[in-house]
């Protein structure tokens, strides 16, 4: 899996956005997809993402494919999930 960014940039409106009504449907949608998908190799847009330098290092030490991590994935996922949750309250509380 190469995994892009499911990040809520700032800026990102999630609630009352006039020009993408169903942004935060999306998002969760993502979220659902991503959590559903087998991965044994995870990479992403960046390395801070899956801890790239981490993970080449271990090469260089004769580690075994260090890049096999489904854990180090759903992670991943779970964290940018609960970033996306947060932002979302915060959002709905503001538009009160």
């Amino acid at each position: 899996m190469i995994i892009g960014s499911p990040n809520v940039n700032p800026g990102y409106q999630l609630v009352g956005n006039t020009r993408y009504l169903r942004i935060a449907e999306d998002y969760e949608r993502t979220f659902r997809v991503l959590k559903s998908l087998p991965v044994d190799y995870f990479l992403g847009a960046h390395g801070s993402y899956f801890g790239m330098e981490a993970k080449v290092a271990r090469m260089k030490d004769g580690a075994q494919s260090p890049f096999i991590d489904p854990e180090g994935y759903r992670a991943y996922v779970a964290d940018r999930e609960r970033a996306f949750r947060a932002a979302l309250a915060r959002q709905k509380a503001d538009s009160r």
